[in-house]
């Protein structure tokens, strides 16, 4: 009996075989995971981890699937969604947070009690645990702005990791590059507004993003992330425009858009049309036309700028870059 097979055996019905990540995803693509289990709380996360330790096969733990592409040959794995949810006040101004709650209710949260510094990440999509992995942000604002300490699970024991020591640079932390860092909880520390305001610029900022982002749509938000300019070859920055520099970085929607990408469709795949960094599951989409089509004008940005877009979108189960 192989370790699938065994714990399979151990953990029952709590357990499913071959479950459709696309399920389990905002874009609605992906084949099956291996084996897919649902962590409601932190006892069993690390039970679920230590099984999978034990029998020596490999998994994957997943938050909202906001942020996420998954191949559409599935992911040869255990796929373990943390749903562990929660947040508390700590102190006068700061909350912990638990890795499953989601990051909207969270700024609501902060927002309705006068806590600043969040209120214009607004309408991203996923769970706290997600933000903090890929330190999300939007309109001059980052998750780590505020984060005091980080709790993770780290070969089977819980330890902190003050701001610091989580690394966090632009859309990026620690936990990207030692995945088996399993995020918990994080502490904040916020500096004090008026919650009138605080809700006021959330709900501004959620509308711009409706525009972007409608409902319906199935996207896993932006594909590339934005190109900071300290990474743009000088030969090449003559030509972009003043006007499309933002906060220190040039928006990839502008490259691609340069490059012809807005419209772009491959079967049911499609780059929208008022957005280059927006690409979109029209319905029956497949991972491979969702790469193909994201490549195809990455290359040609390189080829035009002399910038390599890079994913901001966790690519899971594809086995070349």
């Amino acid at each position: 009996m192989n370790g699938f097979s065994e714990i399979k055996k151990i953990l029952g019905k709590k357990v499913i075989e071959n479950e459709p990540m696309s399920s389990h995803t905002t874009l609605e693509i992906g084949g099956p995971a291996r084996l897919f289990v649902t962590a409601n709380a932190e006892g069993e996360l690390i039970h679920f981890i230590e099984l999978a330790g034990k029998y020596k096969i490999p998994y994957l733990v997943i938050g909202e699937g906001s942020d996420l592409l998954v191949s559409d040959k599935g992911v040869s794995s255990m796929v373990i969604k943390i749903d562990i949810s929660g947040l508390r006040t700590k102190g006068k101004n700061g909350l912990e947070v638990f890795a499953g709650e989601n990051l909207q209710d969270t700024i609501d949260t902060a927002n309705k009690m006068g806590f600043c510094g969040m209120e214009s990440m607004a309408g991203i999509p996923g769970s706290i645990g997600g933000a903090i992995y890929g330190n999300a942000g939007a309109y001059g604002q980052a998750i780590s702005n505020r984060i005091v300490l980080v709790r993770f699970l780290r070969d089977g024991e819980i330890k902190t990791f003050k701001k610091k020591g989580c690394k966090f640079s632009y859309r990026d932390s620690i936990f990207k590059i030692h995945k088996d860092w399993i995020i918990l909880s994080a502490e904040f520390r916020f500096n004090k507004g008026k919650p009138e305001e605080l809700i006021s610029k959330s709900k501004e900022i959620r509308q711009i993003r409706a525009k972007k982002y409608p409902p319906e749509v199935k996207c896993p938000g932006s594909f590339f992330k934005n190109v900071l300019l300290e990474k743009v070859p000088a030969r090449y920055l003559k030509n972009i425009p003043e006007d499309k520099i933002m906060f220190g970085k040039i928006p990839t929607g502008y490259l691609m858009q340069a490059v012809g990408a807005n419209g772009a469709k491959k079967g049911k795949v499609k780059i929208a049309e008022y957005h280059g960094n927006l690409i979109i599951n029209l319905g029956g989409g497949t991972a491979k036309d969702f790469i193909d089509l994201a490549y195809k004008y990455a290359s040609k940005v390189k080829e035009k700028f002399g910038i390599t877009l890079e994913p901001e979108v966790q690519l899971v189960g594809f086995t070349n870059k």
